[in-house]
Formats: structure tokens, sequence, C-alpha cells
């Protein structure tokens, strides 16, 4: 009995670490001016999948975006173009 639990064990260890090295690609990007926003959580609660989003082309030269993300004193900042 003892045996049969302890190979049950082993073989539901090593069929569940086949799964720890799946990776998600994540998608081809769509086109120019698009960025990838990573997996976060929104003010609200809810969870939000990457994706690909659109920002348009920049304001003017030499700009960034910068992702929404929620600042050091836990406020959150839409996504924007900076300098």
């Amino acid at each position: 009995m003892f045996k049969t639990i302890c190979l049950s064990l082993v073989f539901m260890l090593m069929f569940s670490l086949g799964f720890l090295g799946c990776a998600k690609a994540r998608p081809p990007k769509p086109g120019p001016n698009f960025v990838w926003v990573p997996k976060h959580r929104a003010p609200n609660g809810l969870v939000i999948r990457g994706h690909w989003k659109y920002v348009g082309p920049p304001v003017s030269s030499g700009r960034h975006w910068v992702p929404a993300h929620y600042n050091k004193k836990g406020v959150w900042i839409p996504g924007h173009w900076s300098r």
C-alpha cells in the first residue's frame, strides 16, 4: 500500500513538472504604433491579460510611450507619451 502511494506521488510529480516549462509567447505585433501592455491589475481589481495597444503616432519626435502603472503611493497612472 505504501509503495503504491509513493509511486503514485512520484508519477504525479513527474507529470506536473513537465508543465512548468510551458511559456506563452506574445502574439505578433499587429502594426506600427502598437505597444505591448503586460498583464496587470486594473484599479477596480480586474486582472487584465497582456495585449497590444494602439497608441497612435508620437505627438512629437523623441517621445516614448509610458504604460499605465501604479506609482509608489499606489495611485493609478494611465498610459501616456513622455520625453
